[in-house]
């Protein structure tokens, strides 16, 4: 082998290296747009107003309630919650049914691209049974919502008196 072949050889790889490092860099450069694109859909939601009521003595119930808005360009969906308050946390709607309010587990809560959905009393709501401990006026609980899309919110709940809640509606039920 020549000088000049192994000087040859040695420009094609270098030129071979040199393509394999622009393809490695727009690979990564791909990932972290998508990434980041996720990350930025995630942080389209926001939960405002999240409170719980407090257990009513005697029982290890409770609800909460809370207004997410999804800000992002995707629709998205809340398909369960988890809390560490309590060992089952369901998604439930309240609705009329032959004149009477019913309670029903619903599977997921949808929340469209550019909107808010507010979880209220005689609503779409959360629903934690078989607390650890009662609740009281004044603690918070941490819930986490997990998305259809693989993402989850942790979200720091206040407990509030009945009450309480009743009281600001009243006061802020000018829409």
């Amino acid at each position: 082998m020549s000088v000049k072949s192994g000087v040859t050889n040695l420009l094609r790889f270098t030129k071979t290296l040199g393509s394999l490092r622009i393809y490695l860099l727009i690979t990564l450069s791909i990932f972290n747009f998508l990434a980041l694109t996720k990350a930025l859909a995630e942080a389209g939601i926001t939960v405002e107003d999240a409170y719980v009521r407090e257990t009513i003595p005697g029982t290890t119930i409770s609800s909460a309630y809370m207004k997410i808005t999804n800000a992002s360009a995707k629709d998205l969906a809340i398909v369960k919650a988890t809390s560490s308050a309590s060992p089952r946390v369901e998604l439930h709607e309240h609705s009329m049914a032959d004149g009477m309010m019913r309670m029903r587990q619903v599977e997921d809560i949808s929340l469209p691209a550019q909107t808010s959905v507010v979880l209220q009393p005689s609503g779409l709501h959360v629903m934690l049974f078989d607390l650890k401990q009662p609740l009281q006026a004044g603690q918070s609980i941490e819930l986490v919502l997990h998305f259809a899309n693989g993402s989850e919110q942790l979200v720091r709940v206040e407990v509030q008196s009945i009450k309480q809640k009743r009281a600001q509606q009243t006061h802020h039920h000018h829409h």
